[in-house]
Order: structure tokens, then C-alpha cells, then sequence
């Protein structure tokens, strides 16, 4: 499944950090939950695990990530990344681009994400994906501005990214609405 998503989020933190820290592939991953980074890659491309928990089903992906690339001046970076399933059939890969602006003394970044998915996550759709990656932005935008005002809480990424409770509740309200439309009332 291959679609576009573009996402906002506002990081209490002036551009210049924030600009650094998004540079720093192997300082952000520990924003991402379930993301290990593991040495051996070469000419800045970073190898490592990302583990992803959607309710009974975990899926660990073994990739690369890599700056492809930095415009300075528009303060815009594009990471791609690509991971194969350590234990099954399916893919991920992605071009994230990132746009950085001031929002008084915080910094306002939009990501859009070119993601191709194949194997047991390609079948929850385009919404709940949707929905799925705008959870994850807004906890790597909270752990960004931990990380930045140096909390030590913002070390230690989750052992697994645990997409059950945001699927489950986009599960729920599309079961509600079609239950609506097939009983005419509200449930």
C-alpha cells in the first residue's frame, strides 16, 4: 500500500535546536519508540530495528535510514528509510520530509511522508494509517521537546511502538458509524 501523509506539530523549541537535533538521525531515532540503532553504517546511513506492536500482532523491521536530503535555507530535510520484516514477507519504506518554521519561540514542523507498506500492515487501510501516524508524531513531538530542554526522560524509547490503542479506537468509531448507517440510531 503506497499513499502520502502530512502531518503538523509544534516543538517547544526555538528553530536552530530543533533544526540540529532533526539533523542528528542517531540522537532522534531515541524519539521514536521502538526504534534501536545499531553501529556499522556508512556515510551517515544509520542501521537499526524498529519494533512495532499493533495489539496481538509485533513486527520488528531490520533497515537504514539516511539524510537524503538538507536545504539549509528553507531549513526542509528529507530522511529516507527502508526496513524489511526480520520474520515475515513485508516492507516499509519512506521519504519524510520535514519543514521547519518559528511559531514565536517554539518551531512548527510539517512532515510529509511518502510510505510504502507491504505484508500484514498494508491490510488496516489509509485512515487508520492516518490516524496511526499522527498518534506517533505527536509522541515524537513531545519526546523532541523533552529531549531538547535536556528531560532525561526523553533517553529511554519505548520497547515497542504499541499501535493498539490508536487503531482500536479508529476501529471503534467506524464500527459505531456503520452501525449507525446500517440501524439508523445512535450506539
Amino acid at each position: 500500500m503506497a499513499l502520502t501523509l502530512e502531518n503538523e506539530f509544534v516543538v517547544a523549541a526555538g528553530i536552530e535546536p530543533t533544526w540540529r537535533l532533526l539533523l542528528d538521525l542517531e540522537r532522534v531515532s531515541g524519539c521514536l519508540p521502538g526504534a534501536t540503532v545499531e553501529p556499522g553504517g556508512e556515510d551517515g546511513q544509520l542501521l537499526g530495528t524498529m519494533r512495532v506492536k499493533l495489539g496481538p500482532i509485533a513486527m520488528t523491521y531490520k533497515g537504514t535510514a539516511r539524510l537524503d536530503a538538507v536545504d539549509e535555507a528553507a531549513r526542509t530535510a528529507v530522511v529516507a528509510v527502508e526496513g524489511k520484516e526480520t520474520k515475515g514477507q513485508g516492507s516499509a519504506s519512506a521519504r519524510i520530509r520535514s519543514t521547519l518554521a518559528p511559531e514565536g519561540e517554539a518551531t512548527r514542523v510539517r512532515v510529509e511522508t511518502e510510505l510504502n507498506v507491504t505484508g500484514r500492515p498494508a491490510q488496516f487501510g489509509r485512515g487508520i494509517m492516518q490516524d496511526v501516524a499522527a498518534k506517533m508524531l505527536a509522541d515524537f513531538a513531545d519526546c523532541l521537546s523533552r529531549t531538547l530542554a535536556d528531560a532525561p526522560e526523553a533517553e529511554a524509547p519505548a520497547p515497542a511502538l504499541d499501535l493498539a490503542p490508536a487503531v482500536g479506537g479508529v476501529v471503534a468509531d467506524r464500527l459505531r458509524q456503520l452501525l449507525r448507517r446500517l440501524f439508523g440510531r445512535r450506539t
